[in-house]
């Protein structure tokens, strides 16, 4: 199950769910595969030991009823701040299966985390200095962030492995910090995601799996996770039964924990625009819509790096026909770059049309920007019960609050 992106074919159902939900027409909206969600979980699962404790980053997605959706199964979450503990908190997941990872926690923050029996990866030696002095490990269990300094993959903003990365402390350095802090009982090494492919993040999981076994450490956890295809030419990605073989030398009495997200939630997600005018710009087939950088940051600052497919369909949700041109996509923001595709081939377009974004279903609304102040698009869950509201999203009123005292 390594790709498993949502076909197109199932627009018009789950288009059809959310109307008889009165959940649409809306000019804009993000839809959640929940059962393919699940799917994804299950396979994850059924790949590696029973006991492995897969923390789905919230980073990825944070609505709550996506996380409630995860939890469900039996998997955890993994925080990157103390508001993503509360989110988790919020979603039902109970405190040992919440990882918390941030960098940059604070002494009240370490100290509500103690005492309340999460997953603690300490970052650096003062965070360790600080756990000391708190108590730790109290109702924790508590971890150091290594780096083994491999190397990065394609994408080096994604890759946390290189000598340059922002994160932990280097690899050769924890037989001495694990004899200043004994309260340590695992590390935690992060390879990244996109960009990195399966012989780096077995590598990096391996090399630290020697040092936990070595000092007699009870767990670790390897952070990161394989990548997913954004695109249709794209390699086909690796399965999570292949990266489960790939670090299964590490010894059975170690526990393990995974921290996967993007290759859970980018498949089974995707994004639904109306399409508002089209016009010619210097010769182009343009289609104004209503997401752009607020949602896809990363395509639009990162073109060379970031693709989405994107689908022209009728307003019934059916694969719109039709000789293809050359086409640009523009999103609504007000800026000259913020363009989602330059030299796209689609259907001619019409107002009123939709158009589709595949795989937004990770890193997307968890990065909405606050440019021109538009307010969030609703989340819509859809499953073979029917369709539901996971997030309202924002209505004006609600962003003029945002902005409020």
């Amino acid at each position: 199950m390594g790709d498993a992106r949502c076909p197109v074919e199932a627009v018009p159902e789950a288009l059809q769910a959310a109307r008889e939900a009165g959940l649409w027409p809306v000019k804009a909206a993000l839809f959640h595969d929940l059962d393919g969600l699940r799917g994804r979980i299950s396979a994850l699962q059924a790949a590696f030991p029973d006991d492995t404790l897969h923390a789905v980053a919230i980073k990825a997605n944070p609505v709550i009823e996506v996380l409630r959706t995860i939890v469900a199964t039996g998997a955890g979450l993994e925080a990157a701040s103390w508001e993503e503990v509360q989110c988790a908190v919020a979603a039902g997941c109970p405190a040992d299966r919440i990882v918390f990872d941030s960098p940059a926690k604070t002494d009240d923050e370490l100290r509500q985390s103690l005492a309340l029996g999460v997953w603690i990866n300490a970052d650096n030696d003062q965070e360790l200095e600080r756990l000391q002095a708190l108590g730790a490990p109290g109702n924790a269990r508590v971890g150091l962030r290594v780096n083994p300094q491999l190397g990065e993959g394609s994408i080096a903003m994604t890759s946390t492995v290189g000598r340059k990365s922002k994160f932990g402390v280097p690899l050769q350095r924890a037989p001495e910090l694990l004899k200043r802090f004994p309260f340590l009982s695992g590390l935690h090494v992060h390879t990244g995601s996109q960009g990195v492919g399966l012989a780096l993040l077995e590598q990096a999981a391996l090399a630290v799996a020697e040092v936990v076994e070595a000092h007699g450490l009870e767990w670790i956890d390897i952070g990161g996770g394989i990548p997913v295809r954004y695109r249709d030419d794209a390699p086909m990605p690796p399965t999570f039964a292949a990266w489960a073989k790939a670090v299964a030398s590490i010894p059975s009495h170690i526990k393990v924990l995974t921290e996967v997200g993007r290759s859970v939630h980018a498949p089974t997600g995707w994004a639904l625009s109306e399409v508002v005018c089209t016009k010619q710009i210097d010769g182009r087939e343009t289609l104004v819509i209503h997401l752009g950088a607020d949602l896809l940051l990363r395509r639009v600052y990162r073109a060379e790096q970031w693709d989405h497919e994107f689908v022209l369909l009728n307003p019934d949700g059916t694969p719109k026909q039709g000789p293809e041109r050359p086409s640009q996509i523009a999103g609504p923001l007000c800026f000259s770059g913020d363009l989602l595709a330059l030299d796209r081939p689609l259907p001619g377009a019409e107002p009123g049309d939709l158009l589709m974004i595949r795989d937004t279903g990770a890193y997307t609304l968890s990065m909405w920007s606050r440019h021109c102040s538009r307010g969030l698009p609703p989340s819509i869950g859809y499953e073979r019960d029917g369709a539901r509201l996971l997030h309202a999203g924002e209505q004006p009123e609600q962003v003029v609050d945002f902005w409020s005292l």
